[in-house]
């Protein structure tokens, strides 16, 4: 078993210790809290688990729909038991497509939001649900087999991942990656995840090839298990969000045909009840979704859904969307709905208002209350009033978050300044459909973020990388440029009077 921490060099370490201290020093950092105000009771899943199975159709599993193939004949579906019943406690979306047929794309899809988005897009600055869900005190783990994302798995702060990317020859590896944020990986769980992967072949010895597909899988889904009861026991106070995906189901319809992918599908609906029934007993968000579907040209050939003879079939383009929480209404979800819609989707269910920065798609309202995030230049006190009554008051912060507001209705936000100054837009009324982020620092315009211009091709992103939105500078507001250059020359001077003293000694 091999495991990979990606950190600093010794030196570099004690270079930016150093800085930091005389950084600290020279111009120390008013802390930002967020203060919460429910103004109607929820309960807030304590995380998620997302199950990717590569390549699940819709067709092939959903009730109301009927997989056929390429050449028009009706195909045989998954017989199922487990699933069914999950999504009778569940939303279950209807319609789902997804933009890119392929796995990259899908998985780039999911995380992003945004439609075009590939590998390289994730690792732009709070493009991904990662970033988003760190900066609110998530821990991000996950366990992926054959068909992950490079980019995905760098964004966790420790994953598993098969090396070899392959059921025959499976070797699963722990990764560590550093990434800004409260949260630390506990030593326990790296342990287990160790133990886990070192338990990888095993699974796949026997010499029948369903046994292997089938044990494949099961690897992933019973290791997803071990993490969330670690999780349960040691560290219960800690949010996080568990991605696993299985590459089995995929795998079958590229080579053992739909009779050999849906023998996968049903096996795999065996192995979940136990994760599902993990996730209710700890308040935790169970998600079932795929990064594409697999068509068929016809009954007994293999599959496929990247080239242009699948990829524009219902087959191909209609994945799953089931998710669970406690607050979740449950029910069929009709309608027209986009896979750039998980993100926005599953940040709301989780109660964060805030998207990936290059987000398109919408968020699915499920809870029955959107929520709303109010951002102040500074310290402050914020107002909220419907119909002419004040539903949550709050102040000494810059950062407030109005839970469980009903959805479908208009209010008034007043704020003003705990220092007295002034601003452009003082009082705004808005009309809440689904979750909101407002943001008075923005020269005071009260601006929602959802008005923010779209970035349209990956130049523009990339230029927004460095100088990010709304005029800042590395994510920051333009207005404090000479601060950055003046810690920039104390932190080189800094880095200087070390190298001095390195030499001497």
């Amino acid at each position: 078993m091999m495991r990979r921490i990606r950190n600093f060099k010794p030196f570099s370490i004690l270079a930016l210790l150093t800085t930091l201290l005389i950084f600290s020093a020279a111009f120390p950092v008013p802390a930002s809290a967020l203060t919460e105000v429910e103004v109607t009771p929820i309960n807030t899943p304590d995380g998620a688990v997302v199950l990717i199975v590569d390549g699940l159709s819709a067709p092939f599993i959903y009730p109301e729909l009927t997989p056929y193939a390429l050449d028009g004949t009706s195909l045989e579906k998954a017989r199922l038991e487990n699933i069914p019943e999950i999504s009778e406690k569940s939303a279950r979306i209807l319609k789902l497509s997804v933009p890119q047929t392929f796995t990259e794309g899908g998985h780039s899809v999911l995380v992003t939001g945004n439609p075009d988005a590939d590998s390289e897009f994730i690792s732009f600055k709070d493009a991904n649900i990662f970033d988003i869900l760190r900066e609110n005190g998530y821990l991000c783990i996950a366990v992926m087999e054959k068909g992950d994302s490079w980019s995905i798995c760098a964004e966790q702060d420790a994953v598993l991942r098969d090396e070899n990317n392959s059921i025959k020859n499976i070797k699963i590896v722990l990764e560590q990656n550093e990434h800004s944020g409260d949260c630390t990986v506990p030593s326990g769980l790296l342990q287990l995840m160790e133990e886990e992967a070192d338990k990888a072949p095993g699974y796949v010895t026997s010499k029948e090839t369903r046994e292997r597909y089938n044990g494949y899988n099961r690897w992933g889904i019973e290791t997803a298990c071990s993490v969330v009861e670690y999780m349960e026991k040691n560290r219960p106070e800690q949010k996080y969000l568990l991605t696993v995906n299985v590459g089995a189901v995929d795998m079958s319809g590229h080579y053992r045909g739909n009779y050999g992918y849906i023998d996968c599908i049903e096996s795999l609906d065996s192995e979940l009840l136990p994760l599902y029934t993990l996730c209710e007993k700890n308040n935790l968000a169970f998600v079932l979704t795929a990064d594409h579907g697999m068509a068929f040209s016809a009954d007994g050939s293999k599959g496929g859904h990247q080239s242009e003879k699948y990829s524009g079939s219902d087959e191909a383009q209609l994945i799953p969307l089931i998710i669970y929480t406690q607050d979740v209404e449950s029910g069929v979800i009709r309608g027209e709905f986009g896979q750039k819609d998980f993100a926005p989707t599953l940040l709301g269910i989780l109660d964060i208002p805030d998207r990936p920065r290059f987000a398109k798609g919408e968020q699915i309202l499920l809870t029955g209350h959107v929520n709303l995030k109010v951002l102040l230049p500074e310290k402050g006190t914020v107002e909220l009033r419907k119909d002419g009554k004040t539903h949550g008051t709050a102040g000494n912060d810059d950062r407030f978050i109005f839970l469980g507001l009903e959805p479908e209705k208009s209010y008034t936000i007043r704020v003003e300044l705990d220092s007295g100054k002034s601003l452009d837009v003082e009082e705004k009324e808005i009309f809440l459909e689904t979750d909101s982020v407002i943001d008075f620092g923005e020269e005071g315009t009260g601006k929602e973020k959802s008005e923010y211009p779209s970035v349209e091709s990956k130049e523009e992103i990339s230029s927004a990388g460095v100088l990010g939105e709304e005029n800042s500078f590395f994510g920051r507001k333009s207005s404090y440029l000479i601060g950055y250059i003046l810690i920039g020359a104390i932190n080189l001077a800094g880095f200087f009077i070390i190298m001095k003293i390195l030499k001497k000694g």
